[in-house]
């Protein structure tokens, strides 16, 4: 296959060049190929060609909450979204937190999924031995030091500790970095007010917390969504110390605040939660710190969301808006679309070692979005496929649509129809 004519978003910037594709991969990168006999020709002629984008935190709720969405479900949302490659986290039911049920979810995953994909390890108090024997098998280990969605919890210095030492130091530990105990103390308060009952506090706590471990143990670790200014300056000064430390923001923090949670009401509510502006502000002012962008897509029905407070679940979905969202950032001049690139394609890939990803560069799988960077829409709920319908962007106007999406060098969707049959999505392969 030839796409040429089109303008291709490398990491270094946008170019104008032609891509061939052979056998799944990029075979050439160069200006004005001539097309071999037979071959399928793409005409670009107006378009961006962009790496398909990896999502390197979702949850699919597949197995033991499919009525609101599975590996099949939600990989078509990702489709839609440009999204090429997802990690799916472990806090489904039953957790994806030993071998038996690591298996389980490849098989549920291999008969559904239509994108690329691997899985986190969830980390328990008593797992820590199993957890390293199958770091090979998954992109990362995931501990949560503070309760979500789910039953994954580990909150004592010893299991910790054990498991930075003992999960193979070069392979990232993913931390959900909210300190437990805090949290227990300002849920108690009475409050309704999400921001206030999960506080910033709570998350500088716990992540101090896991910086120090690193420090002492030498091992690879991954902050996810982080949200606030103090914990962008704690990560950038670990960093400058050595700490082999990475972190993650999601499109909700960088797009949405705290007010836009009291005006979604509990449809905004998301652990951690939606901060204030001024937080939100120092997202794009420390980007630079910032290694991926990751949605933390997680669906909850719109009858589990209109709950009272307490009993409404966080999390909101994100992985069908994620390339839209910043597509037009980088149109506004916010941000750079190479900058983009980085953060949402090359550092995934880098950081989870992911063989075959992360770039439109010759040898690495054929995973490319075309996108007219022309078109303008309105973000609605009605587009969502995602089980539950819903997202907290409806309404919101974007540049830049979505018109072809090649998995390994075949065309899975195109003009808002799938073309991708169930189980068409691969494994990844992870570096050693």
């Amino acid at each position: 296959m030839l796409i040429r004519n089109g303008i291709v978003v490398l990491a270094s910037g946008p170019v104008r060049l032609d891509v061939r594709t052979c056998d799944e991969k990029i075979s050439e990168l160069a200006e004005q190929l001539t097309p071999e006999p037979g071959e399928q020709i793409i005409e670009a002629n107006g378009l961006m060609v962009l790496p398909g984008f990896i999502d390197s935190h979702v949850h699919f709720r597949d197995p033991g909450s499919t009525y609101k969405e599975d590996f099949l479900s939600g990989t078509q949302a990702a489709l839609a979204g440009g999204v090429t490659t997802i990690l799916d986290m472990p806090n489904t039911q039953p957790p994806t937190d030993s071998r038996a049920h690591l298996q389980e979810k490849m098989a549920i995953a291999a008969a559904k999924a239509v994108v690329d994909y691997g899985f986190y390890f969830g980390a328990t108090d008593t797992n820590i031995e199993e957890a390293a024997a199958l770091a090979d098998q998954v992109a990362a280990m995931k501990l949560y030091m503070g309760s979500s969605t789910g039953s994954l919890l580990v909150t004592e210095f010893s299991p910790i500790y054990r498991h930075f030492s003992t999960f193979p130091l070069d392979k990232p530990i993913a931390v959900h970095a909210e300190d437990e105990q805090s949290l227990k103390y300002f849920g108690s308060q009475g409050s309704t007010e999400h921001n206030r009952t999960r506080p910033p506090l709570s998350a500088q706590i716990a992540l101090s917390r896991a910086l120090a471990i690193a420090e002492k143990t030498g091992r690879v670790l991954h902050i996810a969504h982080t949200t606030t200014q103090r914990e962008l300056e704690l990560i950038q000064e670990a960093k400058h110390k050595g700490v082999r430390v990475t972190c993650e923001v999601t499109p909700l923090h960088l797009f949405l605040n705290e007010e836009d949670q009291r005006r979604l009401g509990n449809f905004g509510k998301v652990n951690p939660p939606l901060r204030s502006k001024s937080d939100q502000a120092a997202l794009w002012r420390y980007f630079d710190v910032i290694d991926t962008i990751g949605t933390d897509h997680a669906p909850h029905t719109k009858e589990e969301k209109n709950q009272p407070y307490e009993k409404a679940p966080s999390g909101m979905t994100g992985v069908q808006t994620m390339l839209p969202l910043l597509f037009n950032a980088a149109q506004e001049g916010r941000v750079e679309l190479s900058e983009i690139i980085k953060r949402c394609v090359v550092n995934p890939a880098r950081i989870f070692g992911l063989k075959n990803k992360g770039a439109l560069e010759v040898g690495k799988d054929a995973d490319i979005v075309l996108i007219d960077p022309r078109q303008e829409y309105e973000i609605t709920n009605e587009q969502i496929l995602s089980k539950c319908g819903w997202t907290p962007f409806a309404g919101t106007r974007v540049r830049g649509k979505l018109r072809q999406v090649f998995v390994r060098g075949t065309l899975a969707f195109a003009h808002d129809t799938y073309l991708a049959q169930p189980g068409s999505g691969a494994p990844l392969q992870y570096k050693i």
